[in-house]
């Protein structure tokens, strides 16, 4: 897992207006749009952060996501997934 990449879609989330608004608009386009690999893309698309941050990435980078509401993150559904480890 390329935890410097996640590390990156979620830092250009907070900075960079026009990529957040695609990636509420169209979240398979803006993560096509970034070189990850399929399983990452996965794992961004279903919103599994808690394996996101099992495998290394940032729960403080990852919680911009729920900030935004993308990838079906709301903050109860945040830390849930955090909490347990399960996506659902």
């Amino acid at each position: 897992m390329n935890i410097y990449l996640i590390h990156t879609l979620c830092r250009r989330m907070l900075h960079d207006k026009d990529f957040r608004k695609l990636v509420q608009r169209s979240p398979e386009s803006a993560v096509m749009s970034m070189p990850f690999s399929e399983d990452e893309r996965a794992a961004l698309l279903s919103g599994d952060v808690g394996r996101l941050n099992r495998e290394g990435a940032s729960g403080f980078l990852l919680l911009i996501l729920s900030r935004f509401e993308v990838f079906g993150l709301t903050l109860p559904v945040f830390n849930r997934r955090m909490r347990t480890g399960s996506p659902e």
